[in-house]
C-alpha cells in the first residue's frame, strides 16, 4: 500500500472534510501514506461531467498501484472514471454505492446524469481486479440492497454491516475502521 496512488471521492452533500474522511487521512498520514480527498464541485448539484474532469485533474498518478475509494455517488463517480482513462487500476473500495439508478430520495436532473448511460461492468472487472463494496442493512439514504445490486454487477466482494446507516456524521460516524482494513489488505 505505501506504494499506492490513493484517492477518496466523496458522494452527494459531502466535503473532503464531512464524514470519517479526515479520520482516514490521519490513520494513513500515521503509516506515512498519503491519500487524496477532492472536494467534489457543486456538491448539492453535481453534475457527472465536472466530477469526472475533478477527478481527473486531482489523480495525477493512476496505474496497476493506483486504489480509488468511493462513497455513495463516489462510487458510480469512481466507475465511470476508471471507465474513461481505461487504465487498470489496483483496486476500488466502494462505500454505500449504487450503479444502474439513483435509489435515493432526492431525484435531480444532474444526479441522473451519473446512471443515464450504460456502464461496460465486464470491462471495469478487468480495469479494476480487486473490487470490495461495502454498506449497511440500516442504511437510510442508499439501501443496502442497491450496493448488493452494484457488487453483483461487478463480482465484487460484499462486506454487508448490521449497523452504520449511511456511513455519515450525521449518524455518528467519523471513523471507519473496516474501510482502512479492506485498504490494507490491498
Amino acid at each position: 500500500m505505501n506504494n499506492s496512488s490513493i484517492y477518496l471521492i466523496h458522494g452527494f452533500t459531502a466535503s473532503s472534510r464531512s464524514n470519517w474522511f479526515p479520520w482516514l487521512r490521519e490513520e494513513l498520514h500515521k503509516k506515512a501514506i498519503e491519500i487524496t480527498i477532492p472536494d467534489m464541485p457543486d456538491t448539492n448539484d453535481p453534475h457527472l461531467l465536472p466530477w469526472i474532469d475533478k477527478i481527473d485533474d486531482v489523480a495525477k498518478v493512476v496505474d496497476e498501484n493506483t486504489i480509488f475509494i468511493g462513497h455513495s455517488l463516489g462510487c458510480i463517480s469512481v466507475l465511470r472514471y476508471v471507465l474513461r482513462k481505461n487504465i487498470k487500476i489496483r483496486g476500488a473500495i466502494l462505500v454505500s454505492g449504487f450503479i444502474y439508478e439513483n435509489p435515493m430520495e432526492i431525484q435531480t436532473k444532474g444526479l441522473s446524469e451519473f446512471v443515464e448511460d450504460t456502464i461496460d461492468v465486464e470491462r471495469l472487472k478487468v480495469l479494476i481486479p480487486n473490487r470490495v463494496a461495502v454498506s449497511a442493512t440500516d442504511d437510510d439514504i442508499v439501501p443496502w440492497e442497491a450496493t448488493k445490486d452494484m457488487a453483483d454487477q461487478l463480482d465484487a466482494r460484499l462486506i454487508l454491516l448490521s449497523s452504520g446507516k449511511h456511513f455519515i456524521e450525521r449518524d455518528g460516524f467519523t471513523e471507519f475502521p473496516e474501510v482502512l482494513e479492506i485498504l490494507e489488505g490491498l
